[in-house]
């Protein structure tokens, strides 16, 4: 009698700080009363890197192999636009202009999957995150402003995070966990 490893829902993301995520999970709340909508929990507030979907689970030490084999310095994003996506029912807060470190990041973590025999979502990488979901939008409120006070992040760690369904939505749980090394350590091995 064989055995089947079961199945798992990943993928990969950098998870804010607890100050970043009280700004974002506020600003979250206040374009929900807005528009009607459902707030992301905070605690799920991150920044997909890569989409994995689901995966036998005896994937996830590959997955974590990719992960370690990636080195990078930490870097400061500034979300300070709105997107809307699925007909305005998604509302996430995005980055205006583009942060070269964290796109480096993302081709590192897309080339270690593809070198690795991994599939994921290879849908152009739109840095956002989710604040609202199921947004009903009043036809006055054609749009939303497209930009928002800024928030601005240090981006210090990535995770492998696997998602399960729970009553109010998702529930997320760390498999690995990776620190962005600070500049001034990377500055100095490189010397």
């Amino acid at each position: 009698m064989s055995s089947v490893a079961p199945s798992v829902r990943l993928f990969f993301a950098l998870w804010p700080q607890e100050a970043v995520r009280k700004q974002l999970a506020r600003l979250a709340r206040r374009i929900a009363d807005q528009c009607a909508g459902r707030c992301v929990r905070p605690e799920n507030l991150h920044l997909t890197l890569a989409f994995i979907g689901e995966v036998d689970s005896s994937v996830v030490p590959i997955l974590r192999q990719a992960g370690s084999a990636i080195h990078r310095t930490s870097f400061d994003l500034l979300l300070d636009k709105l997107h809307c996506w699925g007909k305005g029912s998604i509302i996430a807060a995005g980055v205006s202009q583009p942060c070269g470190e964290l796109t480096v990041l993302v081709q590192d973590l897309r080339n270690q999957l593809s070198a690795a025999g991994v599939r994921y979502d290879t849908v152009k990488f739109v840095p956002h995150v989710t604040l609202v979901r199921n947004a009903k939008r009043e036809p006055e409120q054609k749009h939303f402003p497209e930009t928002i006070p800024p928030v601005a992040w240090a981006a210090d760690r990535w995770s492998l995070v696997q998602s399960r369904p729970a009553p109010y939505g998702s529930a997320y749980q760390s498999l690995a966990d990776w620190a962005l090394a600070s500049q001034d350590f990377d500055e100095h091995h490189r010397a």
